[in-house]
Parts: structure tokens; C-alpha cells; sequence
């Protein structure tokens, strides 16, 4: 018995999943309710186009010029505008800007036009989609502000933007201008200013920039020449303070002396060095006697000459000696002759030393004027260069300050000699025409798809009532019950509660236990809030019945058992069956040694007639033995004390109770549950519920099993 308890359910419990025939058979019986939703949504939709107002585009298509004029190489003010994707993009935003907006409002005098002023608007006959647009609450801030000159300037451009759309054509760099308006005219209009306003603003925006960069540029340049100026005349001044004078090459005229003395102290040097050479040389002949080669050191005119009579004498002498002999007068005077020559070669070599030493001290004497001279340029030379650092950092300082200014000068002239300073960077291919037919809204088109439309939102709202089991409607509760009956006029039927698969198996109720979260569990759940919505309906009765001998309802009071005592609540099954008792055998419990019997009766007390649930913590109350009189047990006045009991101590009481007891359970219950089949004959279930109508029954519902 452990193993049936715990075995999965047969197949039409709730693990069947939902297939396609059972979507057909909830489209089949919640048609009624697809039909409304779609019909309501396609009049919706039809009221909503017809509101909308008729709105016809044109578009004007701009292209960035990326080919330049190269005829003078010249910089300019602006680079040339790029291409690429986040330029073209920058683009559109321009063009897109409330600034843009707002010249082309001041140049077509749009505030004078009813379309874009709300004011203007709210004081002409208002269309049909003006008042969408009053109605619309994004527009009510506007309306109440209209009279703020500030508020109604911005409503107006912002109108303007919405019916603005700016995009880009594909890779290339042409961009798209289009505007929507009622009139095609205007449309057109709107969108050839535009674009032809965005062509001008290109154009002022570089003639802005040249004119600004000349200010900048002829400021700057005043202010180079200054600095000219002022260092031209601060190299002078320092120049005069500090003696520095410059030849006519811009040599400095202390280096040029320095380099002039310098060699005049080579040469004197060199003069002296000489002089010096040919004094000492003269000067050893004189001591070593050798005075007559002299003339060899110093050509001597003089000592040349007495060489010459010495020679001619000695010649003589020769001569004479081989006639006369040493002592004849002639050679005596010969010999005195050559004597008197020696004497004045001697004389002669002498002052010719003489005039040499003469000369080396002059030569002396000038190599050190000469040096002092050089020491003295030298010392000038070096105070002339510790002037010139400064000097030399000024005449920097004003070369680079000359530099600049020629700079500038030149960028000046090339801004102002630029030709194409008033060309646009882009350029109009495709003007915007006057459009033939509306743009929108496409009203034939949204009302032919808003047909299946609907029909699928009806679909889906029949879907999500199946999945949170609401009640069908009671006009279409007459063909689930009995499809194949003929329409015709029939008592009003209950509500229907929920819509459950029909099954006999008493395991779904442990099914249900272990599966808290499937489709039946769930379906069972939202009956049993229907049933018993909480503690706040504390002590409530429901009796479960069904036309017939459905065993389905025992089922299905089992599960609600289980399902509320999980919830907390305090539960008590009765199972009326007292000719055959089902529930306590399919729960395990086996039999009772006590039943309702022998409680009622008072040969046994509460506590061993009640047997608690092997899966919950519900208990159940049914009879220990087969019973032949039932019907004197649920008319005795034991069993509605017991009732009342019940409902003073518990949560909850289900009674599963067979059709033929109901006469005299309807008055002691809170609630009665019918259970039907789907293909229950109709007249079946109607004199269920006329007999329940007769015996007074309290509130009756539903649950439909298929």
C-alpha cells in the first residue's frame, strides 16, 4: 500500500502537458472572451488613427564636400572637416541642435504658425490631433506656462525638433533632412531652409574664425613689433653704457685690434728673434777676430770696399815680394797699407756690431711695447666679453622676437588672401520636394495589422486566464458541459470555481503532496482559495458533491485536505461515503476502531474516531464499518452539533458527500462544490442544482473535470 502512495499518477492527472489540442480547446471555449479583446483592440486602434493627425514628409539629402581648392597653398583658418563616422555624426547632431532650430523658426516666422505654438494652437479650432496632443500629459507643464514668452520660445522648438529627423545614408557621407508637416508645402520648405541654413552656418562659422584669427593675429603682431622695438632699443642703450662698438661686419672692434696686435707682436718677434741671431754672430767674428767675414753676416758696403784694396794688395805684395823681397820700401809700405786696412775693416766691423746691438734693443724694445699693447687690448677684451653675455642674450631674445613677428605677419597675409573662406565644407545633391501622398500615419496598413493583432492578444489573455484558472463566463459554461446540446434557453448556472482533468485515481492526492509546484497542485491551489480564502474564514463547512456517483470528487476533496492542512490550516475530512468508505483506505490509513457511528451514537469519543492523514496533518472522519442508514445519521442532531463543533475548533471542514445526502447537508453547510463532468448531460446537472435550490443550499459553485 506504501508503494501506491507513493507511485506517480496516471495519465490524466497533471503531469500531462499542455498540447496543442488543448490549445484549441481553449480557444474554443474562451472564444467569446478572444473575440472582445481583439474587437476592443482594433477600436481602440481605429479611434487612435483616426485622432493622429495626417503628416506628410520631404527630405533633402546634404553631402560633406571632401574635395578641396588647391590653387594657392595656403593655411586655413579651420582644418577641413573629416569624414569619418563620429564626424558624420557631429554632423546630424548640428543639424538636430535647438540652435540651428531656432534660425530656421526666426527665418519662416514659424511662431506665427498655429502647428508649432501651443498658444496659437489652443486659441484656433482645435483638430483632432491637436487634441491628442493637448490630452497628452507630456504637454500639460506647456499649456499651463503658455503665457511665459521663455516657455512658449522653447514649446515652439521643440515642436519643431519632433517633427525633425536627421540621419545618415548608409556609409557614405551624405545625410539625410527630413520634416513632417500637415501641409507638403510646408514640409518642403522647412526641410530646404534647413539645409540650406546649415550651409550658411558652416560658412559663418568660418568667417567667424578668420575674422576672430585676424584680431588675434594683427593684436599679436602689434605686440611683437613692440617687443622689437623695445629690445632693439635696449641693445643700444646697453651697448652705449657699456662701450661695445661693433666694425661694420658686427665684429666687436676690441677683437679686431686684439687680432691686429697680435700680429704685429708675431712679426716683431720674429724681426727680433732675427736681429738677435745676426748680432750674436757678428759679435763671436769680432772676439775670434774674423772682422773680415763680416760682410758675409751684414752686407756692409764699406767692409766690402776695403776687402776689395785688401785683395788688390795682397795681390800686389805677392808680386812685389818675388821682385824686391820682404824688406824693399814698396813691400814695407805695401804691409803698412794692409795694416791701416785691417785697422779700418776692424773699425768698420765694430761699429757694424755696434749698430746691430743698436737695432736688436730697438727690436727689443718694441716686441715689449707691442706685448704691452696686447696685454692691454687683451684686458679690454676680457671685460668686453663679460658685457657681451647680456649682450648676446638680448640680440638673441630679439631674433626670436623678429622671428615671431615675421611669422605671424605671414600666417596674417595668408588669412586674408583666403579664397574660399565663404565656400561651405558640404553641399545640397538632392533638394526636398513636395510630397504627393501623407507620410503618415499609415492608417489602412495599422488597422489591417491591428487585426491579428488582436487576435493574438486575445490568444494570450485566454492562455493566462487557462493558467490562473478564472471562471468561465456562465454563457459559455452551457457547451463545456454539453457541447453537443442545442442552444436554446437555460436556468442561469453557478460560477464555475476551476477547471480541473478529470480523474478517479486516488494517488493523485499524493501526486499533489509531492508536487506542490505542478499545473494540478496549482490548479487545486487557487480552488482551495476560492473555498477557504484564509484564517479570516475561520470554521467553514464545504461540502463536495456530485450529480451521480463521480468518484472524482473524492479525489479532489483528498487533495484540498492536503493542500490546506501544507497551508497551515487545521482540516478535517468527513468522508460521507458511509455505504463504502474510500478515502481512509486510499489514504493507508486502514480501518478506524471507532467510525461517525459510534461517535454520534457516544460509545466512542472524538479522539479515537479521528484518524490523521499518513501525508498531512489533516484528519479524517469516516465511518469504521459499512452504513445501511445514512440518511438518519446526517438528520440526527448529533451530527450538526458536531458540525458546529467543527467549526468552533477548525480551519476548514470538507465533506465528501454522495448527491443523495445533500437534502440534509445543504443547511448545515457554508458552501456547496459541485463537481461536473465536461460531458455531463446538461438536464443532469440542472436538477443537481434545483435540488440544491429546494433544500437551500448556501453558496454553490463549480468545478469543471474534462
Amino acid at each position: 500500500m506504501a508503494s501506491d502512495r507513493t507511485a506517480s499518477p496516471p495519465a490524466p492527472t497533471a503531469e500531462t502537458p499542455f498540447g496543442f489540442a488543448d490549445f484549441l480547446r481553449v480557444v474554443d471555449e474562451r472564444r467569446s472572451l478572444i473575440r472582445n479583446v481583439a474587437f476592443g483592440f482594433s477600436a481602440l486602434v481605429l479611434l487612435v488613427l483616426f485622432w493622429l493627425p495626417t503628416l506628410y514628409s520631404s527630405s533633402a539629402v546634404l553631402m560633406l564636400e571632401q574635395r578641396k581648392n588647391n590653387i594657392a597653398d595656403l593655411s586655413s583658418v579651420l582644418s577641413a572637416l573629416p569624414t569619418d563616422a563620429a564626424s558624420v555624426q557631429d554632423q546630424i547632431q548640428l543639424l538636430s541642435s535647438r540652435a540651428l532650430a531656432e534660425r530656421v523658426i526666426d527665418k519662416l516666422k514659424l511662431y506665427d504658425d498655429p502647428e508649432f505654438n501651443p498658444a496659437l494652437a489652443a486659441s484656433a479650432m482645435p483638430s483632432i490631433g491637436d487634441l491628442v496632443h493637448q490630452l497628452n500629459p507630456a504637454n500639460w507643464g506647456a499649456q499651463r506656462v503658455a503665457a511665459d514668452a521663455t516657455s512658449q520660445h522653447d514649446a515652439i522648438v521643440s515642436a519643431f525638433l519632433d517633427r525633425l529627423d536627421v540621419s545618415a545614408l548608409g556609409l557614405s557621407t551624405s545625410i539625410t533632412v527630413s520634416f513632417s508637416s500637415r501641409d507638403p508645402a510646408k514640409a518642403a520648405l522647412i526641410a530646404n531652409t534647413l539645409a540650406d541654413a546649415y550651409m550658411e552656418d558652416q560658412v559663418d562659422t568660418k568667417v567667424a574664425a578668420a575674422r576672430a584669427a585676424t584680431r588675434w593675429l594683427t593684436d599679436r603682431m602689434h605686440q611683437l613689433a613692440a617687443q622689437v622695438q623695445s629690445g632693439e632699443k635696449a641693445i643700444a642703450e646697453y651697448k652705449a653704457a657699456n662701450n661695445l662698438v661693433d666694425s661694420a661686419q658686427g665684429n666687436s672692434l676690441v677683437d679686431q685690434q686684439l687680432v691686429a696686435i697680435n700680429a704685429l707682436l708675431v712679426t716683431a718677434q720674429s724681426d727680433l728673434a732675427e736681429k738677435k741671431a745676426t748680432y750674436d754672430r757678428v759679435q763671436a767674428m769680432v772676439r775670434s777676430g774674423d772682422t773680415a767675414d763680416v760682410s758675409e753676416v751684414v752686407a756692409s758696403p764699406l767692409i766690402v770696399q776695403l776687402r776689395t784694396q785688401e785683395g788688390y794688395l795682397i795681390r800686389q805684395e805677392a808680386d812685389l815680394s818675388a821682385k824686391y823681397g820682404p824688406n824693399h820700401p814698396k813691400m814695407i809700405a805695401i804691409r803698412s797699407q794692409k795694416r791701416d786696412l785691417d785697422g779700418k775693416i776692424s773699425q768698420e766691423a765694430q761699429r757694424v756690431a755696434d749698430s746691430i746691438a743698436s737695432d736688436l734693443a730697438v727690436a727689443r724694445a718694441h716686441v715689449d711695447s707691442i706685448a704691452a699693447s696686447l696685454a692691454r687690448e687683451e684686458k679690454l677684451a676680457a671685460g668686453d666679453d663679460l658685457a657681451r653675455v647680456k649682450l648676446n642674450a638680448l640680440v638673441a631674445n630679439l631674433a626670436s622676437t623678429r622671428t615671431m613677428y615675421e611669422s605671424f605677419v605671414t600666417r596674417l597675409r595668408a588669412t586674408q588672401d583666403q579664397d574660399d573662406i565663404e565656400n561651405p565644407e558640404s553641399r545640397i545633391i538632392s533638394r526636398a520636394p513636395i510630397p504627393a501622398a501623407p507620410s503618415s500615419p499609415h492608417r489602412l496598413l495599422f488597422f489591417a495589422a491591428s487585426l491579428p493583432a488582436g487576435l493574438l492578444l486575445g490568444v494570450l489573455v485566454a492562455l493566462l486566464a487557462e493558467r490562473f484558472q478564472a471562471p468561465l463566463p456562465r454563457r459559455e459554461l452551457r457547451p463545456l458541459l454539453e457541447p453537443a446540446a442545442p442552444a436554446m434557453a437555460r436556468a442561469p448556472l453557478p460560477p464555475v470555481l476551476a477547471e480541473l482533468p478529470a480523474t478517479t485515481d486516488m494517488r493523485a492526492a499524493d501526486f499533489v503532496a509531492d508536487n506542490p509546484g505542478a499545473p494540478y497542485s496549482q490548479a487545486l491551489t487557487v480552488l482551495l482559495r476560492r473555498i477557504a480564502p484564509g484564517r479570516s474564514a475561520r470554521g467553514r463547512v464545504a461540502v463536495l458533491t456530485a450529480p451521480g456517483s463521480d468518484m472524482g470528487r473524492s479525489v479532489i476533496a483528498l487533495c484540498l485536505a492536503r493542500l490546506a492542512a501544507a497551508q497551515g490550516l487545521r482540516t478535517v475530512l468527513v468522508d460521507g461515503n458511509f455505504a463504502r468508505p474510500v478515502i481512509a483506505p486510499a489514504a493507508g490509513l486502514g480501518s478506524a476502531p471507532a467510525g461517525i457511528v459510534e461517535l454520534l451514537n457516544g460509545s466512542a469519543p472524538l479522539s479515537r474516531a479521528l484518524l490523521r492523514d499518513s501525508r498531512s496533518a489533516a484528519l479524517l472522519l469516516s465511518a469504521a464499518a459499512p452504513v445501511s442508514a445514512a440518511q438518519a445519521l446526517w438528520a440526527s442532531p448529533k451530527m450538526a452539533e458536531l458540525l458546529n463543533y467543527f467549526r468552533q475548533n477548525c480551519d476548514l471542514v470538507i465533506i465528501d458527500a454522495p448527491p443523495a445526502q445533500m437534502s440534509r447537508l445543504a443547511r448545515l453547510c457554508d458552501q456547496v462544490v459541485v463537481v461536473a463532468q465536461g460531458q455531463a448531460p446538461q438536464a443532469v446537472l440542472e436538477a443537481a442544482l434545483s435540488g440544491l435550490t429546494a433544500w437551500g443550499a448556501p453558496q454553490t459553485g463549480l468545478v469543471v473535470t474534462r
